[in-house]
């Protein structure tokens, strides 16, 4: 009889710990995900979108992608800002927008970081005829490793390229998180609370997230 209450026991204990994980899965990406996927600056992104004809979504992603919109983040290679830009590349794009008197520590202003990040991929996508799975690669990689992959075929779609595919995924969430604040035609959001939703695929995407953040955080913190 106890054999048959133990097996019970745990049968129940074992249905209530897959329901937890189960409903876990499914519902903590809905109430997380945007503080998982945090949105800044949002007003700069669009103001810049709409002068260089950009898709705001993007340009969102790749920020949450370089630096979690931290605008004083330096990468081990130098990189700045939020959009996280090689000094030596915004100086080609200061160039390029006419921006006057530029400087380095200029980088770490974040509209002047949107300002360039944005010009800058949207030549990308240019000069890549809209592809823009290889627009990001050059982003992140420069246009001569971008040029090389191409040639080898790798750069058909987001999957031949993990960089280029995190940002993608990215710009989903980013659409079910904050179409109204981000999308240049939407109207302007009434005043009721709308509840946010990220449905599949981006589920896993925000999982994946929540998980890169907590591996950064312990390896942080072991760090010190």
């Amino acid at each position: 009889m106890k054999k048959v209450r133990s097996a019970v026991k745990t049968i129940v204990i074992s249905t209530v710990i897959v329901g937890v994980v189960v409903a876990g899965y499914f519902y903590i990406p809905m109430f997380l995900g945007d503080t998982v996927f945090p949105l800044r600056y949002q007003d700069n992104i669009k103001n810049w979108c709409r002068q260089y004809n950009e898709d705001p979504f993007l340009v969102a992603a790749i920020a949450m992608q370089e630096s979690g919109f931290n605008p004083k983040a330096v990468s081990p290679v130098g990189a700045l800002g939020l959009m996280q830009i090689m000094p030596g590349t915004a100086k080609g794009i200061a160039s390029g927008v006419g921006y006057p008197n530029f400087s380095t520590d200029k980088l770490y202003d974040p509209d002047v970081s949107i300002q360039f990040g944005t010009w800058y991929i949207h030549v990308l996508k240019e000069k890549y005829g809209g592809n823009v799975t290889a627009a990001l690669a050059a982003y992140n990689a420069g246009s001569g490793n971008a040029d090389k992959w191409l040639r080898m075929g790798i750069l058909n779609n987001p999957s031949g390229n993990g960089y280029a595919r995190r940002v993608e995924d990215y710009m989903q969430v980013y659409h079910k998180l904050y179409q109204n604040d981000l999308d240049l035609n939407a109207t302007p959001p009434s005043s009721a609370v709308a509840i946010k939703k990220v449905d599949t695929p981006s589920r896993n995407i925000v999982w994946g997230q929540m998980v890169r953040n907590l591996i950064s955080l312990v390896y942080n913190v072991n760090q010190k």
